[in-house]
């Protein structure tokens, strides 16, 4: 048996990666591996860049590209394509899948002389309908992990795939065979196990009489290439697949390996995504044995992290918005770029060591996809509507609001405010977790956004002053329904019904939102349908996601208030702060400048305080911080008698920063 060893350094650095970032890994690893591989021309690898990471090459290291080149155009090294901005390509539209891998693969053309013919999914995110795109991309093979190929189908050979008569050819990626720097061994002892284990795997299989060829795709990532080589594991690796396994052993370039064979396995894949991503698919933050599972999607992944879903839903708004511009095509051209950037995989997925996207990045994807809805609203002659769908295929309608300085959807969920993007170049100010009783003491059962109301008894609402959660779930949990709703007036009347305490009395709440260019009214009714009197507290709560990201505890909002009209700034060093006779309370994020403005029609209590969240370090280790929010609630006694009602009402105004004046009249 002759042994084709492809294997393939896969750098698909993020594009929210800091620019030292790349430098380090440069300096660590991509430098001293070029120099290596071009001081030696019998080795073989191919690379895998981020669109990102090849640009910043470009603009920082071009030496690095000519050098790439020369060795690309010796066939020593093989470059593979891909999305520019690394996306998951399942989740996206034709347009985008083939508008990314036509960026990459021009970028590569451009510096290296020579347009990739296969494609590495770093994820394995796949489904059998990107076959299209990937064949009239030109796109020869893909690199799949071979844990998505069918027991049946895995002889070590190249998979040929087809769709509506179109084909694709893979070559499977066994990271299982990866060499483990936790059970160091030498190269020989682990090529000799390797090829054991292949010779012992195939043995009398469907093949073994038609073929003496085998192939065996290796993908190492970054830091695996970086201690492989500073170790010497990896030239010795090298070295002794030229010498004393040479009759065993060779090294290809996958475009050589593809040519060189007549031997496919014909194989139909079913959407999935790699076993090690795949296990953390199941139960939030947690690792779960997934073998016994049917073929895990990545959509599967987003229904067990709600803040992933809920940037993914944004992210397919936007991309509908793009789709639907007739107007200026620069413009489109601009807000398409953003797009891009924003369905960059670290937003929507783990790692396979449990690394998720931080706030930090699922903000940053949130600022992209602001930035291309406002190239769109430039490109089109933009006027504010309110409109109602399913916005997040969860079964409801829920209602998005385009108005002058915003985007928000409003659920009938809690009949809260569950996304909210302020045009002013920032993210989605309602992009907040909840606590897991698993890694948080205690669970929320009820999702953070703007405008969740709680009817709570004295002793639950002390409880909640003091974080703990509280109450049966009256409003916080109650599906609204919709009274009435005019886009016309932009006014979205809706009505939720629950029972208060244990004795279970009847209560209902009317909410009308009123919509206008700069935020929207909120009006409440609160009855009691009971015959007993009801005494309780009325909440009215708003979660703020953070926007800076210095640490993660870092809260990134002052609150100042009118409290019997004198104007107070409120000291946030405690862990609740807490006041009464409030007539006026402005929320500013600093970081961006930014202003929320609440103006009950009566006096309220005000309770503000920060939640921090806990989440599991790499591979489920011990929970530590890893965001948190800032809440503001605004509180009103109730006491009503029997099928009595009382009325409040909030004005809620955003304010951001004028526009800068022109620079003649600055400098005048």
């Amino acid at each position: 048996m002759m042994l084709n060893i492809c294997l393939s350094l896969v750098a698909n650095s993020s594009n929210y990666s800091h620019s030292d970032n790349f430098e380090h890994q440069y300096q660590s690893i991509f430098k001293k591996l070029l120099s290596f591989l071009y001081s030696h021309p019998r080795y073989k690898m191919s690379f895998s860049f981020s669109g990102p990471m090849f640009s910043w090459l470009e603009k920082k290291h071009p030496e690095f590209l000519q050098i790439l080149g020369e060795l690309v155009a010796k066939k020593q090294i093989e470059l593979l394509g891909g999305g520019y901005y690394n996306p998951i390509f399942p989740l996206i539209f034709p347009i985008d899948r083939s508008g990314q891998i036509e960026l990459l693969t021009s970028t590569i053309r451009k510096s290296t002389g020579k347009r990739p013919r296969g494609m590495a999914f770093e994820t394995s995110a796949w489904d059998n309908s990107l076959i299209n795109c990937l064949h009239s991309c030109g796109m020869e093979f893909i690199m799949l992990d071979s844990s998505l190929i069918p027991t049946t189908k895995q002889f070590f050979l190249p998979q040929i795939l087809n769709e509506q008569g179109k084909t694709i050819k893979l070559i499977p990626i066994n990271r299982k065979f990866n060499p483990s720097i936790l059970k160091e061994v030498s190269p020989e002892v682990y090529l000799n196990n390797l090829i054991k284990q292949i010779e012992k795997s195939t043995k009398n299989d469907a093949y073994s009489g038609k073929t003496n060829e085998r192939i065996l795709g290796l993908a190492f990532e970054p830091d695996l290439i970086e201690y492989l080589f500073n170790s010497g594991w990896l030239e010795s690796f090298f070295n002794a697949i030229y010498t004393t396994f040479n009759k065993d052993l060779t090294l290809l370039l996958p475009t050589e390996f593809i040519h060189k064979t007549s031997i496919f396995v014909p194989s139909y894949i079913p959407a999935g995504i790699r076993e090690d991503i795949a296990r953390w698919s199941v139960k939030p933050y947690t690792i779960v044995d997934t073998k016994q599972e049917k073929s895990i999607t990545v959509n599967d992944f987003l229904l067990t992290y709600p803040r992933n879903q809920a940037l993914y839903n944004r992210m397919l708004y936007v991309s509908m918005l793009i789709s639907q511009c007739h107007g200026d095509k620069a413009r489109k051209k601009s807000a398409r770029e953003a797009l891009w950037q924003a369905q960059n995989e670290d937003a929507y997925i783990c790692t396979p060591d449990g690394i998720f996207a931080n706030n930090m990045i699922r903000q940053n994807a949130y600022r992209s996809l602001t930035e291309a809805e406002k190239y769109i609203r430039a490109a089109d002659t933009f006027k504010e509507s309110v409109t109602s769908y399913d916005y997040n295929n969860d079964g409801l309608i829920e209602y998005i609001c385009r108005m002058d300085k915003y985007t928000a959807c409003i659920s009938k969920n809690a009949g809260a405010i569950n996304e909210l993007n302020i045009m002013h170049n920032t993210g989605n100010y309602a992009d907040n977790l909840s606590r897991i009783e698993k890694f948080d003491k205690v669970d929320d059962n009820y999702d953070r956004g703007f405008f969740v109301e709680h009817l709570f008894s004295k002793d639950d609402f002390d409880d909640y002053k003091k974080g703990l959660p509280a109450g049966n779930g009256v409003f916080s949990q109650t599906i609204f329904t919709e009274s009435e709703f005019s886009p016309q007036k932009k006014e979205i009347k809706l009505k939720g019904v629950g029972e208060f305490s244990s004795l279970k009395l009847p209560i209902s709440l009317r909410k009308n939102y009123i919509l206008n260019s700069n935020g929207f009214t909120v009006q409440y009714i609160l009855k009691n349908e009971g015959p007993i009197a009801i005494k309780g507290n009325f909440v009215v709560e708003s979660n703020f996601a953070q926007t800076d990201f210095t640490s993660v505890d870092t809260n990134s909002y002052k609150v100042e208030v009118i409290s019997s009209d004198d104007r107070h700034e409120l000291s946030l060093a405690k862990k609740t702060v807490s006041m009464k006779n409030i007539s006026y309370i402005q929320v500013t994020d600093f970081s961006n400048d930014i202003s929320f403005v609440f103006e009950p029609n009566e006096y309220a209590s005000i309770c503000c305080s920060t939640l921090y969240f806990k989440r599991p370090n790499i591979n489920n280790e011990t929970s530590k911080i890893s965001a948190n929010t800032f809440i503001t609630s605004l509180c009103w006694d109730v006491d009503l008698s029997a099928g009595m009602e009382m009325e409040k009402t909030i004005n809620f105004s955003i304010i951001t920063p004028r526009k800068r004046r022109s620079s003649k009249k600055e400098n005048s």
